[in-house]
């Protein structure tokens, strides 16, 4: 972990920046050679901000949303993003209505869950999944079987890192994607190039940000 970050600007809007960091990073799921730093997208108000418009440009005349789940801790994107969905618009299917922003809660087993008081924003209700991060798609599907448990209908993806254009036939709209840095590359435990090297993994990494061991 060494070298420099690589700056990485978004295809969809150049104000929008993520980091790459190079290294042998180990995420719950599997090896990777970068970690993708998207803190200042999601923390940044200014990033967020724009990062929700950009997301709203997939959304806003097709997808009816009644609540956003934010996960990885993106509710503040997703706050801009549910006023940029319901701004006046002839154009926008969510115009005029009041969008529920909600976050799951994670058990000591690592079960997500929606609490009594929130149950009533997911049950029944559209829901766009807005995630930090998809590598693997394992913690997406985790996501998507919480929201289906509480009754909710996923009517849209939206990550800000993505490794995959879509999942189980939900199209996956990101700001970041394969192509933004071709150098990237996911690995298996088992099939890690470092590992087999007897390089030491040098950071444990989530969607939350990581630890260097």
């Amino acid at each position: 972990m060494n070298q420099e970050p690589i700056e990485i600007k978004s295809k969809i809007n150049g104000n929008i920046t993520a980091y790459a960091i190079p290294g042998h990073f180990a995420t719950a799921h599997a090896h990777v050679n970068f970690y993708i730093d998207v803190t200042n997208v999601k923390h940044q108000h200014t990033m967020a901000r724009n990062a929700a418009i950009a997301f709203a440009s997939f959304y806003a005349s097709n997808t009816v949303v009644d609540t956003i789940v934010c996960t990885d801790n993106s509710e503040v994107i997703g706050a801009f993003l549910a006023r940029e969905l319901t701004r006046p618009s002839y154009m926008s299917v969510n115009d005029g209505t009041a969008i529920n922003v909600v976050a799951p809660e994670f058990t000591p087993n690592g079960q997500m869950m929606f609490r009594d008081n929130i149950k009533s924003m997911v049950y029944g209700k559209n829901i766009l999944l807005l995630i930090s991060s998809v590598i693997t798609g394992k913690t997406l599907a985790r996501s998507l079987e919480c929201i289906s448990y509480y009754g909710g209908a996923v009517s849209g993806i939206a990550a800000i890192s993505s490794s995959m254009e879509e999942f189980q036939g939900t199209q996956i709209h990101s700001i970041f994607s394969p192509s933004d840095l071709p150098e990237y590359n996911i690995f298996s435990a088992q099939e890690c190039p470092f590992c087999k090297a007897h390089r030491k993994i040098d950071a444990l990494s989530n969607s939350h940000g990581y630890t260097k061991l």
